[in-house]
């Protein structure tokens, strides 16, 4: 074997029939000699996708699941965080996903056809669970884990940055605690529990009102007080909180509600001949509403509504609009209004 790792060639970039892997594999019965030559000739730069994926087969049989795991601990990559949707729609869904966020590394190393090997055999879990955290699918890892190694499961848990997921993976892990519980007679299922809330990170991500679905109807209170404590804390924190929010907006509102007041009864004082500030027009020589500024500023409404909108985004400019459609129906309603006065006055003198 290693005379032929060492020959020219070894590494898969020229052609022949000894450098097949399978042609290797049949003139050596030897299936460790096999394992061997393919990882020399991976080792040698091969970029062969079928040179990685008979590797992996050959790993599969084995039964010592540590080659395997080693090798996909080289070669899949670690995702920071969790493909956005990859627990939907499968493994194709996420490697989708994987192009879209640009985190699939060129790699001949096809890891669907791994994960679907080691499936196959009913084993190497760990493996498998390397290949979900591959395609960021942290749920379907956490799932398998913790048949195999609910330790592991809970580090990844762990390692989860979104807030919902990480409830929902610690969620998973206890009731999965509470059905292993069960499984023993019932006797374990609050201490695996409560090991769960104290692990996962506070009540922020676990609380003990998640967890009481899980808890048996014969459950001692006695073996979870100091949980149920140090909830009836952080409500208590919670409300205090509350309540000084809710008292910081009562005299905020109060606040406001004076200077409305104030507002409604200000009055401004504006000389005969006050000139807009852009035009320069006299303001009450002009036959259009204008506006008076506290600052003594007084402008048209023409003038003012050119410099102004221009600046505004589109959802301003929209209310503008509707103040503008406003403010033309109640003057349409006032001139009639007057007119009917008018109208009205010869009536009222005989």
């Amino acid at each position: 074997v290693e005379v032929l790792i060492d020959q020219p060639g070894a590494s898969g970039h020229a052609t022949g029939g000894n450098k097949d892997p399978r042609n290797v594999s049949s003139f050596i019965d030897d299936e460790h000699a096999s394992v061997k030559y393919l990882e020399g000739v991976i080792t040698q730069g091969c970029q062969s996708s079928a040179v990685f994926n008979y590797l992996i087969s050959l790993y599969a049989a084995m039964d010592d699941e540590v080659p395997l795991f080693k090798f996909l601990s080289k070669h899949v990559p670690t995702l920071a965080s969790t493909i956005p949707s990859a627990k939907e729609g499968g493994i194709g869904a996420a490697i989708l996903k994987q192009k879209e966020f640009g985190s699939t590394p060129q790699s001949p190393l096809d890891m669907s056809y791994a994960l679907r090997v080691i499936l196959r055999t009913g084993r190497h879990f760990r493996s498998a669970v390397k290949l979900y955290m591959g395609f960021g699918m942290r749920q379907q890892a956490v799932e398998l884990a913790l048949k195999v190694d609910p330790a592991l499961a809970r580090e990844l848990a762990k390692e989860s940055v979104g807030s919902d997921e990480k409830k929902r993976l610690w969620l998973m892990i206890a009731r999965n605690a509470a059905s292993d519980g069960d499984n023993r007679g019932g006797k374990d299922i609050v201490a695996n529990v409560v090991s769960v809330l104290r692990e996962c990170g506070g009540p922020d991500v676990l609380s003990i009102e998640d967890v009481l679905p899980f808890l048996p109807d014969f459950a001692q209170i006695d073996q979870f007080k100091d949980e149920i404590c140090g909830a009836l804390t952080s409500y208590s924190s919670k409300i205090d909180q509350y309540l000084k929010e809710m008292n910081d907006c009562d005299q905020i509102c109060d606040t406001l509600r004076d200077e409305i007041n104030r507002l409604g009864n200000h009055g401004f004082q504006m000389k005969a001949d006050a000139r807009c500030a852009f035009t320069k027009k006299t303001v009450l020589k002009e036959d259009e509403p204008f506006y008076v500024f506290p600052s003594g500023y007084v402008a048209l409404e023409s003038a003012l509504k050119k410099e102004v909108v221009p600046h505004l985004n589109e959802k301003q400019r929209d209310r503008v609009k509707n103040i503008e459609a406003e403010l033309s129906n109640l003057r349409t309603k006032m001139n009639s209004l007057s007119k009917g006065q008018v109208a009205a006055s010869p009536d009222d003198s005989d």
